[in-house]
């Protein structure tokens, strides 16, 4: 209500203009509900452009096309000067702790009703990931689809389970001092909706913790750094930057993934799509 207040303003003084004079755009009255009218609409379209832009590619231009949505959480790990990156399970590079969100029971009705369908093909070591948030929804209800996550309605929401297997799991940090964590949700990135490498469309969506390590974890997570094994690695920033390319060598000491800087920017790098 608050926000229609300075538009029912507006046209009250060019109501008052109107009783004054028919042609009310010549009052003072009139001229000022004209004005008022003008700066509020630029204001709501200049604030509003990337969601009315959305709102047209996704209901309009892309309407009746299946988009694939991603919707993960990623931790940032650091120590030093440096960040913790873990080997990817299904891909040869290495990237932040983190994995896709879960739906959980209740879900089913609100994909039912807009027609989301679940990412089939891709694989983990334990075969078909089921339930993650890697779906296949149409365009025109996509807003909503993002709606429901946003709501966090009958869907995962602690970023802990990852973290637990990726480096409780695997006992590249004891359990005993990381069974409990801090973490500090820092921002959400997500990508336009793009055109994937097979051909169809596609939009990620990343929420980005950073890990807060009380005074038992700092000095195990600096022991880390010491260590050297394939499951893991730690990279600077500047590593990260570079995707792994070293500047000084000209040499990829490692792989690192797209989705690593994105994380550590936080924001989407559209020449790493």
């Amino acid at each position: 209500m608050k926000k229609l207040i300075p538009f029912i303003v507006a046209i009250i003084l060019m109501i008052i203009g109107f009783i004054e004079n028919k042609h009310f755009w010549e009052t003072k009255f009139g001229q000022a509900g004209i004005v008022t009218c003008i700066t509020l609409l630029v204001t709501f379209i200049t604030d509003n452009y990337g969601k009315i832009r959305f709102h047209f590619i996704t209901k309009w231009l892309h309407g009746k096309k299946d988009i694939r949505i991603s919707i993960a959480y990623l931790y940032r790990i650091k120590s030093g000067n440096s960040y913790l990156l873990v080997k990817s399970r299904t891909r040869n590079y290495y990237q932040p702790v983190g994995g896709c969100y879960k739906t959980l029971p209740g879900s089913e009705q609100k994909f039912e009703d807009l027609g989301v369908k679940p990412d089939r093909k891709f694989e983990t070591e334990k075969g078909i990931a089921k339930n993650d948030l890697r779906v296949y929804v149409k365009g025109k209800y996509v807003i909503d689809f993002l709606k429901w996550f946003d709501s966090k309605k009958d869907r995962e929401i602690s970023p802990w389970r990852e973290f637990c297997e990726e480096l409780i799991d695997t006992s590249i940090l004891p359990w005993k001092q990381f069974r409990f964590i801090d973490y500090k949700f820092k921002d959400q990135v997500r990508s336009p909706i793009i055109t994937m490498d097979n051909g169809g469309k596609g939009m990620f969506i990343f929420d980005i913790f950073d890990l807060v390590v009380n005074d038992e974890q700092k000095p195990i997570l600096e022991k880390l750094q010491e260590q050297t094994a394939s499951e893991y690695i730690w990279a600077t920033d500047e590593l990260i930057q570079s995707l792994g390319h070293d500047i000084g060598t000209k040499q990829y000491h490692y792989e690192i993934s797209p989705h690593t800087k994105y994380a550590q920017n936080l924001k989407w790098s559209k020449e790493n799509k």
